[in-house]
């Protein structure tokens, strides 16, 4: 398959297709020649038509209200961090799989370079340059990348995807997704220019009447139908809680020696590898495929969901439920902590945005997913980790509980007392909770009894303990 621009491409365009829906297209603003498309030919525009540029580059800009001055409760150490957190500039190139970053703030500049196996960065802040070793791909697959080497800008929509066909019932793949997500949210089409380029602009809004989410916009490129630009709106504000896209724009050939780093001579550089867990990748640490064990994300996906008695025999716990009926029960996951691939999955497939939560089978012979094992210093815990969803669309509210002894909750204490932005605890329900409230979403978290429970989703910290509060053991 042509993946050239992929990484720049790929996540933008499936993030929109899977959190965006509805068929309304607004008028075209002024200043811009572009003609009227609906949500759907858009999508189908940036599928077909971005993967054919191969080098962008320009100034980039970006700005994160979304904790506001907490932002900033950071070790000192980490003022860099706290920096770029809140906010920063700087510059980009990308060519056939190539990137070079660079950014400016007041903690210092950093430097990311990735090129072939490797990826520097530098902090100057820090003073440290570090090289990455990237892990290897895996043997045995396709031939499509190095066929993709000879591919043609002319022939590069038709090379994606190596059917003809497929490329014409596009369009019609794209409906259907749009169609079956329309409860959830609505999209219209404008145009405005972004970067000095006549853009399209598409904007999702929800629908849930209990998310603090107003809209996210995403600008594409009128000609390449590259993205451009995120923005992430607040429900009622006028100006983005998040931003990050291009303010000037490049597609030039880039110089090849933009691509290459060498540490600065009082630099202290240092050399690691990383690590991909090979069961992340459906294949086994020789490239062959991983036929035992944990499920694949493919294999994992078609498990159907759980009901509240299924999920309460399966975890071996008792569960505490929402006795709070405003949000509707969506279904439940529960996930072997061995696996943490697999937790990692689950949560996003089960996230607020609508997807479905799925079941990770414990794996043979109690075995994780091969090459995952917990950071230094964390401690897993022995039971499931059970996943619940109350609510619909951005309203949904996720429920994650899992069975801990006294030890492992003082550990997790004090972690979560380390947090600047969660504050001190407060008391909740005669609990000491943890709680986080942002411009765009909710966390509380908890011990009742011997089990732990994490609540989030999207909504405002009020109607987030409204409905915290109504769990009953």
């Amino acid at each position: 398959m042509h993946r050239k621009m992929f990484f720049i491409t790929g996540v933008v365009v499936a993030l929109v297709a899977a959190l965006t829906v509805g068929l309304t297209v607004a008028r075209s603003q002024e200043g811009t020649a572009l003609s009227a498309l609906t949500p759907v030919e858009l999508l189908a525009k940036v599928a077909q038509e971005a993967p054919k540029t191969t080098a962008v580059s320009g100034d980039i800009a970006w700005t994160n209200d979304l904790l506001g001055a907490a932002a900033l409760q950071m070790p000192a150490g980490d003022a860099g961090l706290a920096s770029l957190m809140q906010g920063g500039s700087g510059r980009f190139w990308y060519q056939e799989g190539k990137l070079r970053f660079e950014s400016q703030g007041s903690g210092g500049d950093t430097v990311a370079v990735l090129n072939g196996t490797t990826v520097w960065v530098y902090s100057s802040g820090s003073g440290t340059a570090t090289e990455y070793t990237l892990p290897a791909r895996p043997t045995g697959g396709t031939d499509s990348e190095a066929s993709n080497s000879t591919d043609t800008t002319e022939d590069a929509g038709v090379a994606a995807t190596g059917d003809v066909t497929a490329a014409l019932d596009l369009p019609r793949k794209i409906q259907d997704l749009v169609d079956s997500l329309a409860p959830r949210a609505t999209l219209s089409v404008a145009t405005a220019e972004v970067a000095g380029r006549a853009s399209y602009v598409l904007t999702m809004t929800p629908t849930a009447p209990n998310t603090i989410v107003g809209s996210a916009q995403v600008a594409f490129d009128g000609k390449t139908f590259l993205p451009l630009r995120v923005q992430v709106f607040a429900k009622g504000d006028a100006q983005p809680v998040l931003e990050a896209g291009f303010t000037k724009v490049s597609y030039a050939k880039v110089s090849a020696d933009t691509f290459e780093f060498t540490p600065p001579a009082d630099a202290k550089v240092e050399h690691s590898t990383l690590a991909m867990p090979a069961g992340m990748l459906g294949v086994g640490g020789d490239g062959s495929s991983d036929g035992g064990g944990a499920a694949s994300p493919g294999e994992s996906a078609k498990h159907a969901e759980l009901t509240l008695d299924e999920a309460a025999v399966r975890a071996g716990f008792a569960l505490a439920v929402p006795s709070d009926v405003a949000l509707p029960f969506q279904g439940a996951a529960v996930i072997d902590t061995s696996t943490l691939g697999g937790f990692m999955m689950s949560a996003f497939s089960g996230s607020a945005m609508g997807g479905t939560a799925v079941e990770a089978p414990a794996p043979a012979g109690g075995a994780g997913i091969s090459g995952v094992t917990a950071p230094a210093g964390v401690t897993v815990p022995d039971a499931p980790l059970v996943i619940l969803r109350y609510g619909a669309g951005f309203g949904t509210v996720v429920v994650i509980e899992t069975q801990i002894d006294d030890a492992l909750w003082a550990q997790m204490t004090t972690a979560l007392t380390q947090v600047p932005m969660l504050g001190a605890p407060s008391a909740f329900g005669g609990h000491q909770a943890y709680e986080l409230g942002t411009r765009l979403g909710s966390l509380v978290a908890w011990r009742q009894g011997d089990v732990v429970v994490l609540m989030g989703g999207s909504v405002s910290q009020a109607d987030l303990e409204a409905f915290a509060s109504s769990i009953h053991e």
